[in-house]
This record gives structure tokens, sequence and C-alpha cells, in this order.
């Protein structure tokens, strides 16, 4: 199974690089600055569920900054992803324009759609729940509130499961790609 390029998308401050390195099993601890344009981290995922069959997968994790001075590196981050993990928070509630922002990017202008994305409420208080002002556009997708210090194992199998529908619908469309191109064919 090929590498798989997931993106990790929020305002700044919002925990990106906390689900980050708890995701990855980087045992990175360090004092909070800003990330500057991308981490890239890269680690095994194993035991997901495709086909009824238990798998491993590597992972792409793209740490993105939230910083929109970045913004002339989004093509790049853009190119080959095929998921995206949105990240938002207490400390980020306020920069809602900026998490539609990326979403109008990653999600509208590419071919990937809200089945491909996942939305992380991540308040390491656990004292707030997801606000119910977000845009029409993420009620689309999978969310869930993430709290480390106490849930750190659902948050796992949280995203095992959000990894598990995401090579379902990649298979789905290579599948239908291929239909179409042989039809293509025999129609000529």
């Amino acid at each position: 199974m090929k590498v798989l390029k997931l993106l990790v998308l929020g305002p700044i401050g919002s925990g990106k690089s906390t689900i980050s390195n708890f995701l990855a099993d980087a045992s990175e601890i360090f004092d909070y600055h800003p990330t500057q344009g991308v981490r890239i981290l890269e680690f095994e995922i194993k035991d997901i569920n495709f086909n009824s069959k238990s798998v491993k997968s590597d992972v792409e994790l793209w740490d993105c900054s939230g910083d929109l001075k970045f913004k002339n590196c989004w093509p790049a981050f853009r190119r080959s992803a095929q998921g995206i993990l949105f990240v938002h928070g207490p400390k980020s509630k306020e920069k809602l324009e900026d998490l539609e922002e990326f979403y109008e990017y990653f999600v509208n202008k590419s071919k990937l759609g809200p089945k491909n994305c996942l939305l992380l409420y991540y308040d390491p208080e656990g004292k707030s729940e997801m606000p119910k002002n977000l845009s029409p556009n993420f009620a689309k997708m999978s969310a869930i509130n993430c709290n480390l210090e106490e849930e750190e194992n659902k948050l796992k199998k949280d995203f095992q499961a959000f990894l598990s529908a995401l090579l379902t619908k990649l298979k789905e469309t290579t599948d239908q790609e291929e239909i179409n191109m042989v039809n293509s064919i025999l129609t000529q």
C-alpha cells in the first residue's frame, strides 16, 4: 500500500503540532513556537480495517503552519494530498475565517471532498465542546472533540477509523478511474 499524505491544517495556536506529535507517537516535548512552513512526520499505522482485513499503512503527516504568510507554499502542501485533518480549538476560536480559508483552498479548489477530511476540536483542558457556529462546510465531514489527557485511546481509534474510511474511498476512486479509462478505450 502506498504512503498516505495527510495535511494537518488550522489556525495558529490550535494544537496542530501537539495532535501531529501524538498521532505519530513522536515524543518531542517542546515549548510552543509556531511552525515555520511545514513539519513532516513519517510513521506507520497498523491494524487499519480495510476490505475486512487488518492492514498497515505508511503515513506522511504534514503539520502545516497556520500562519497565512505561508500561503505561497500552499500549492506544494496540497500536491498529492489524500486527506486533511482540520484542527480547531478554544484558543483559535477568533480565527474561524482562517479555518474557512483553509477549507476553500484545500478542499473546494482540489479533488478532495469532505469525506477526505476530519475535523478535530482540540481542547487540552477538556472544558469546551465544538462550537455550533462553524460554517456548513464543516458539517459535511466527520468531527470529534479530543482531549489528549483523558481520551488519548479514543483519538487513536478515531484516527484509525478515519484512515479506514479514507483508504476505502481512495480505492473506490481508483476503481472508478480504471473503469472510466477502459470505457473510454472501448468507445474509441
